[in-house]
């Protein structure tokens, strides 16, 4: 039995929360691992990728009867080459992409890296600033903890790209484009929604709560309830890969949760953020106003 769904980001956009809504179906199986990223052809990561197709495929043996078969890796949408590989292998399947406002987004996946993998600027701004050297630089792509991409704050927003390599591959019918804002505010509802793209009963009601919250330097409770990443992290204790780690965790004792965004470096992003955002709007036909509130370009237009 091989996937016949994906869902493949946004990052720091409750796919974690949707994957576990999804997982609870008697007719979905999702394996305990979240974050395969198998199908990320990049060589410098993500770190935890399974990279053998032989792994692969034996995470989905344990799939018995169900119709609907899938994994979530948020790689996926920001890798240039998944559609592709995706494709490749598993044909015309389902692709369910959930975003968040990018400015939001970008923030949170910032306050995410301090605290949990190696960014080791002081200040979301410093990381801004330093994004595009960080990406025209082999070194840092070799040696930054995780996987490179997770340091590029702002490009990793640029969804119309990256949503429509997937709907050029996969066609309109087999994207199911979903939104944090209504996720967050009505998670039964937005669960049923992809059970009926996915074609399994959406009578089903999941036990609705929010996994993997922002702010929380290290969740305990998440740990020993998630099998998946327990099994990770005790794979992870037992490689290389904790030495690396140790200064980070050092540095992360005692942190407090991180403040709100600093409201002009917001407006200065959702200003980058802005044409992009249009150009997404008419692709996906969804209206994201809320996400060009208080920017220049929209008081302009208004």
């Amino acid at each position: 039995m091989m996937p016949n769904f994906l869902i493949v980001g946004a990052a720091k956009s409750g796919t974690t929360s949707l994957y576990h809504y999804l997982s609870q179906h008697p007719d979905i199986f999702m394996p305990m691992w979240k974050e395969l990223s198998f199908f990320s052809r990049d060589p410098f990561g993500p770190l935890h990728k399974v990279k053998k197709p032989e792994y692969y495929y034996k995470v989905f043996a344990k799939a018995r009867n169900q119709s609907a078969v899938g994994e979530a890796s948020t790689s996926y949408l920001y890798d240039e080459s998944a559609p592709r590989q995706i494709k490749k292998l598993l044909g015309t399947i389902k692709i369910i992409i959930v975003l968040r406002n990018p400015v939001d987004m970008a923030y949170s996946l910032y306050n995410h890296q301090v605290r949990r993998e190696g960014e080791t600027l002081n200040t979301f701004e410093s990381a801004l600033a330093a994004e595009d050297n960080r990406r025209k630089n082999i070194t840092f792509r070799k040696k930054s903890y995780g996987w490179h991409a997770n340091y590029y704050y702002y490009h990793r927003g640029l969804y119309f790209k990256q949503v429509k390599r997937y709907l050029e591959a996969f066609g309109k019918n087999n994207v199911l484009i979903l939104l944090f804002d209504e996720l967050m505010c009505n998670s039964a509802a937005v669960a049923q929604k992809a059970f009926r793209f996915l074609g399994v009963n959406d009578a089903f009601m999941p036990i609705i709560k929010v996994h993997n919250p922002a702010g929380k330097i290290l969740n305990i409770p998440r740990f020993w309830e998630d099998s998946g990443l327990f099994q990770k992290t005790i794979s992870f204790v037992f490689s290389e890969n904790l030495i690396k780690k140790i200064p980070h965790l050092l540095r992360n004792i005692g942190r407090k949760p991180p403040p709100p965004i600093n409201p002009a470096t917001a407006h200065k992003l959702a200003e980058r953020f802005y044409y992009d955002i249009c150009r997404l709007e008419k692709l996906i036909d969804k209206d994201l106003s809320s996400w060009k509130i208080n920017t220049i370009s929209d008081r302009v237009l208004q």
